[in-house]
């Protein structure tokens, strides 16, 4: 039996609430598809998707509900989803990842904006080919965020750098990388601002210090090799004048 509280609710209201037992009486008893579209062609899966209740979509699906049913704009439910969990779950379903509405966007595109985590993982599923170039940016640096450290012999290695001191200096910028990496990730999500250009500048630094290092630890070696040299000729005199 429905509520009385959720009696007076419509379909549409009662998918954005969430309200399973509300649908499914209005479904099984008054007749209603989970495709109905409403003034705005709006519908209860696309309701339903917005607010991730997936439990409400999985009923809807066994009722028929199109999973890429578009509205009077071409947008599927999977244009209007709002957290991770509710993409997955369509894409998971047979949503249509390259589905475009009539603007000739994917749901990727118009959720890059608002949602960029949904986006990225949407773009991450279509061939490199649909792709926009700051996504495929991205997904490079994400495999650096996700603990892929620098490789040491991309660093030019002088004679004199100890195997210890280019392993110190290895570990030190990939956890540095890591963590900026993290740090800019977190801070564009929050402003809604694309993290690629934060992204690349970090890895530019990074080579930059790799370089130095490099340098640096060159110059201290021919040093090195200049004072013992000094050293074994005062060495050599003494002998000789002994």
């Amino acid at each position: 039996m429905v509520q009385t509280s959720s009696s007076n609710k419509n379909l549409w209201v009662a998918s954005s609430d969430g309200d399973l037992e509300r649908v499914q009486y209005l479904i099984e008893s008054e007749g209603m598809s989970p495709n109905d579209k409403d003034s705005n062609s709006y519908t209860p899966m696309h309701a339903a998707a917005s607010y991730a209740h997936l439990e409400l979509l999985t009923y809807l699906l066994s009722k028929g509900g199109n999973i890429n049913i578009p509205d009077d704009d071409g947008e599927t439910p999977l244009f209007v989803v709002e957290t991770l969990d509710a993409a997955k779950f369509l894409i998971e379903n047979g949503a249509e990842v390259g589905w475009k509405n009539e603007e000739g966007l994917s749901a990727a595109d118009q959720l890059s904006e608002d949602q960029p985590e949904i986006s990225e993982y949407l773009y991450s599923l279509l061939p490199e080919s649909e792709r926009p170039p700051s996504s495929l940016s991205q997904n490079n640096d994400n495999d650096d965020e996700e603990g892929e450290e620098i490789d040491v012999d991309e660093i030019e290695n002088p004679d004199g750098i100890s195997s210890l001191a280019l392993e110190n200096f290895t570990e030190e910028q990939s956890n540095y990388l890591m963590a900026e990496s993290e740090k800019i990730m977190k801070e564009c999500h929050e402003k809604g601002e694309q993290p690629d250009e934060k992204l690349q500048e970090l890895v530019e630094n990074i080579i930059k210090n790799g370089l130095n290092f490099a340098k640096n630890a060159q110059a201290q070696s021919s040093s090195d090799i200049g004072n013992k040299d000094l050293t074994n000729g005062d060495d050599s005199k003494r002998i000789r004048e002994e």
